[in-house]
């Protein structure tokens, strides 16, 4: 792979980063016409910057990934100019992304070869931010899609996935049976709105799974006596970080170590408000966001059977709300 840090591109020489334009959670398509409708990707958001064999790599919240996914230093020279796009990196399992998959790669900063085959990532361009130094921010989504389509030839490791319009209960369905994140709907004259959650792209998503901003962890039993049994986690409401439940089921040895050198542990709780707890609590800072399954929300707001998936470097804690399902 080519030494992108010799010789940089994006942010790193003059140029600004773009931060992700971002879709409002929804739990109902709309009805009018005029949206382009998409799969949701269970994967990492990527917005790659490439000019020939250089390239940059930076992740939804601005951190340079660019050493992890080493099979997109290919990406430039096969463009042939320079270009800025926006997407989502998977690892599929057969025909269905994993992020259980994918959080073996999440986390490296150099994957060796033995990494790279096993868990190889697919980079899926949904966008196109800039071509040859010109922005494409101000033109519409539909126009963006077409030079996207003509620029980008299909890879080894990317690919620019269709879209259809006008027709999200077909994709919604599709979505369903192979039980998928769910689907995204953009305007088809939306702008690229960096840095904004714009109504012009909303996001209904059918598995019953989010982000989850830990506030604190409960010591263990027996063998797990002073350390971490379960995370206890939540979200925001406003200004207010409500406690929507604890995760411990599929937390391993090797995440819970992990877990107790990322979180930074405090004398008062993040949490507006305290449902009862039967053992001590540790409280942390409010700064990682981790991935939870969960079967569905009771009602008193908590989550029933969650399941712990991995942490979220790539995520805005302060970002993190209750999503609607549909």
């Amino acid at each position: 792979m080519p030494d992108s840090g010799s010789n940089p591109i994006g942010p790193t020489n003059g140029a600004s980063w773009i931060p992700p334009m971002k879709a409002v959670p929804a739990s109902e398509a709309p009805t009018s016409e005029g949206w382009a409708v998409e799969l949701k990707w269970d994967g990492m958001r990527i917005e790659a910057w490439v000019d020939g064999d250089r390239h940059r790599l930076w992740s939804s919240n601005g951190r340079d990934v660019t050493t992890s996914y080493p099979e997109l230093a290919a990406l430039g020279p096969a463009v042939g100019t320079r270009a800025v796009f926006d997407g989502e990196v998977v690892v599929f399992d057969e025909d269905r992304p994993s992020f259980s998959r994918l959080q073996q790669r999440i986390h490296i900063d150099r994957p060796n070869e033995a990494l790279l085959a096993r868990h190889p990532i697919m980079y899926l361009v949904f966008d196109l931010l800039m071509v040859d130094g010109t922005p494409m921010l101000d033109l519409d989504y539909r126009t963006r899609r077409r030079i996207l389509d003509q620029l980008l030839p299909p890879g080894p490791n990317w690919t620019c996935p269709p879209y259809m319009v006008d027709d999200a209960p077909r994709l919604i369905e599709l979505a369903r049976s192979r039980q998928l994140e769910g689907v995204v709907m953009k305007r088809l004259d939306s702008v690229y709105q960096p840095g904004i959650r714009s109504s012009s792209w909303i996001k209904l998503k059918i598995r019953r799974r989010q982000e989850f901003v830990v506030g604190g962890w409960l010591e263990g039993q027996r063998s797990l006596e002073g350390r971490i049994g379960s995370l206890l986690v939540g979200y925001w409401d406003g200004q207010e970080l409500v406690v929507a439940g604890r995760v411990g089921s599929g937390l391993s040895d090797l995440e819970r170590q992990r877990l107790s050198t990322m979180l930074t542990e405090q004398a008062e709780p993040p949490f507006a408000r305290l449902p009862p707890l039967d053992r001590k609590v540790h409280w942390v800072k409010a700064d990682t966001v981790v991935e939870v399954e969960f079967g569905e929300w009771t009602v008193d707001g908590t989550l029933r059977h969650p399941t712990y998936y991995g942490v979220r470097t790539d995520r805005d804690p302060g970002d993190v709300t209750r999503e609607p399902l549909i």
